[in-house]
């Protein structure tokens, strides 16, 4: 299953809920980016590195999971680009 990894954006960690969590290694601290976008509303990033046999299903079925606990899905982006690095401006010709 993919894990949570640091990145060098991160400016805060998720702890796990309880020590009994992180002790039996079922939950662990998740670097996250907090930030409120232009509109005001708090947002959050976190990174999340796939393991080669996900690498090679998401190759061979072009397609991600996201599973969340609670009653509903909230607002939220995957994206294999850096949310950090803003690609060169097109120019006109």
């Amino acid at each position: 299953m993919a894990r949570g990894v640091e990145f060098p954006e991160a400016n805060t960690i998720l702890a796990p809920p309880t020590p009994e969590d992180a002790a039996a290694g079922t939950v662990y601290a998740l670097h996250v980016h907090r930030y409120r976008d232009l509109d005001g509303s708090p947002n959050v990033i976190s990174k999340w590195q796939l393991t080669p046999e996900e690498l090679e299903e998401v190759q061979r079925t072009g397609a991600v999971w996201f599973g969340c606990w609670g009653n509903t899905h909230p607002p939220m982006w995957i994206s294999g680009q850096s949310p950090f690095i803003r690609p060169p401006a097109e120019t006109d010709s």
